[in-house]
């Protein structure tokens, strides 16, 4: 039984190592990552992030993180109020945290609330709710608006205020100057909204990944939001997703390796080993890593870090610093909608759980795409930054392909609903399937609005527009 003994104690080294970290990197440890996120489908759970800008409203210029009308004091009245608990970097307070909920900052001041896990849409939309009373109640007495588009219409780039999160001014910032021409712009201002959602095995991911990466640049064409930029029409639906084209090509857009019939967690260890670096955690601090080479790092290559080698958390750390429109943790993120008004994330959230959470509706949408290209996607992925809906694939438009995945959507929702013993959450497709109906987009709307009502100044538009539910009709 010695042998026995010896190998239980191998497997319970090798699991501590695993998980601490503590240890040199091997290929089994890239991979236990994305194996642990494999769960069975009583497990699944829906993952929200919704960003926001924050302005003072008698200047309607955005506000910095000291001062009177300030981040700070956001954070002061959310702790004091709704019993937020704080999260500091050194003596910043850079989030919040509360049930499982948190609040970070972006590098512009925008608020991100990533809820915790729900099981249903209904309960997506209940924290969606309550975060908004909170910021309502807050703002309003501060004398503060709040507001998600894909990217901030009016304010320029050096009217920003810059967040002190060390990893964003020293690391992040300067070395996005170094790739491309909108790094900041990203950084700075725009806002997204996002669902996070589970697989079952690798083969299961493959397939959730696939199908996801083939109808993001839908999604980005419905969830449009940002004509406007520096006060002008950009001509274009999304103006935040053409920022993201000229980010950094090395960790943006639909990889290519998604379309292969052999997809796997390996296949995504792979390009993200060949991911350049931006940094690594020690001791409470960031160390500036950006351009190196995790493969090298990996073996103690790097001559920055002679002799020093990956842990798993920084392999952790490294996969965050991935942001490809659909993107692979150990659970998939969709990551391709503009910033909107609440509505937009629980819509959002059923869309992608009426497709990918329910066998029928997934299997459905698989025939619906299968024939999709990872070059016809890609091309898609341009085109709708400037046509929106009006784009086409395979000779068909938009309009015509998101009225089929609606109908896939609102399918899979009906049948978890009989599953679960819930409300239909197919309710919460309304704003899409009014979209759809009337062909007509909040993108458009804006954009109409801009050109016509506003006159060309958009500073009319804080007359049309709720702070907390979005652009009146």
């Amino acid at each position: 039984m010695v042998w026995l003994a010896t190998g239980i104690r191998e497997w319970i080294i090798k699991t501590m190592r695993v998980e601490k970290g503590t240890d040199f990197l091997d290929r089994d440890q890239l991979r236990h990552y994305f194996e642990k996120g494999c769960k069975p489908n009583s497990e699944w759970g829906i993952g929200s992030e919704y960003e926001n800008f924050i302005l003072a409203l008698d200047s309607k210029r955005p506000i910095g993180y000291d001062g009177p009308k300030s981040i700070t004091k956001v954070f002061d009245l959310l702790i004091n109020k709704f019993q937020w608990v704080p999260i500091f970097e050194k003596s910043n307070i850079i989030g919040l945290e509360k049930e499982k909920a948190n609040i970070s900052l972006e590098p512009g001041g925008q608020f991100e609330l990533s809820g915790a896990i729900k099981k249903t849409v209904h309960e997506v939309n209940h924290e969606m709710t309550s975060f908004i009373q909170n910021m309502k109640v807050v703002c309003e007495e501060l004398g503060l608006g709040l507001f998600s588009m894909g990217a901030t219409p009016y304010w320029k780039r050096d009217e920003m205020p810059i967040m002190p999160k060390n990893r964003y001014k020293k690391i992040m910032m300067p070395y996005m100057e170094t790739v491309g021409t909108q790094g900041l712009d990203m950084m700075l201002r725009t806002c997204t909204i996002q669902v996070n959602l589970d697989y079952s095995s690798e083969a299961d991911m493959a397939k959730k990944l696939r199908v996801a990466a083939c109808i993001q640049p839908l999604v980005t064409a419905l969830f449009a939001s940002s004509p406007i930029f520096e006060g002008n029409n950009t001509g274009h639906q999304s103006w935040r997703a053409q920022i993201w084209k000229n980010t950094d090509n090395d960790r943006t857009g639909i990889p290519k390796f998604i379309f292969d019939n052999d997809l796997s967690f390996d296949s995504w260890i792979e390009y993200a080993l060949d991911v350049p670096m931006y940094f690594i955690k020690r001791e409470g601090d960031y160390v500036n890593l950006s351009g190196e080479s995790f493969r090298k790092f990996m073996k103690g290559q790097l001559k920055s870090m002679p002799n020093q080698r990956a842990t798993y958390s920084d392999w952790i750390d490294h996969l965050t610093t991935i942001f490809t429109d659909v993107r692979l943790k150990n659970f998939i993120e969709m990551r391709g909608a503009d910033g909107g008004p609440s509505q937009n994330v629980t819509a959002l959230a059923a869309l992608w759980v009426g497709l990918l959470y329910d066998n029928e509706a997934l299997e459905n949408l698989f025939d619906l795409v299968k024939m999709f290209t990872w070059q016809s996607v890609n091309n898609l992925n341009v085109d709708v930054c400037r046509m929106g809906m009006n784009a086409t694939i395979n000779n068909k438009n938009l309009w015509a392909f998101g009225e089929e995945v609606l109908d896939i959507a609102q399918c899979g929702l009906r049948n978890r609903s009989l599953a679960l013993g819930i409300k239909d959450e197919g309710l919460f497709l309304m704003p899409l399937l009014e979209q759809i109906s009337k062909k007509s987009t909040l993108a458009t709307r804006l954009a109409n609005k801009f050109d016509g009502k506003w006159k060309k100044n958009f500073s009319t538009f804080y007359d049309d527009f709720n702070f907390y539910h979005g652009l009146r009709n």
